[in-house]
């Protein structure tokens, strides 16, 4: 098991939010704040299609498959949902097409993306949940 750690600071423009993580950072930020960056939802779905990516690149090597080039186009609706009696806000359904450029079969680019699916970890995590564990706060 690896561990990750990422630190998220709200900036004291708008609703400006710094994180970063190895001494790499993004901003965050919203539309109707100073726009100075992606929200949140939209650096999920970023995160989504970069991992993506990232896994065929991986796994196209360790398979000697040739991958060209790849890309993914995602969007997602926002909207509520009722969960357990509560109306949560959430993405109720995440769209994506992969576009490959490849001498493969139709048929094995298909077998490809399939396994791309299962071996990417932001997918995992949105498919397949996972535990949320608050631990507490620190009073600065």
């Amino acid at each position: 098991m690896s561990t990750y750690k990422v630190r998220a600071t709200k900036t004291t423009t708008g609703m400006q939010v710094a994180a970063g993580t190895r001494g790499f950072e993004i901003t965050f930020d919203e539309p109707g704040s100073t726009n100075t960056g992606m929200n949140p939802v939209e650096i999920l779905l970023a995160s989504f299609g970069a991992c993506q990516s990232i896994t065929a690149t991986a796994l196209a090597q360790k398979r000697h498959f040739d991958l060209q080039a790849f890309w993914v186009d995602v969007e997602g609706d926002l909207g509520r949902e009722d969960i357990d009696g509560e109306s949560l806000r959430k993405f109720t359904e995440i769209r994506y097409q992969a576009h490959v450029r490849s001498d493969e079969s139709d048929e094995d680019i298909k077998q490809f993306l399939a396994d791309v699916a299962k071996k990417c970890p932001v997918e995992n995590t949105l498919m397949h949940g996972t535990t949320f564990k608050p631990t507490g706060f620190v009073r600065e």
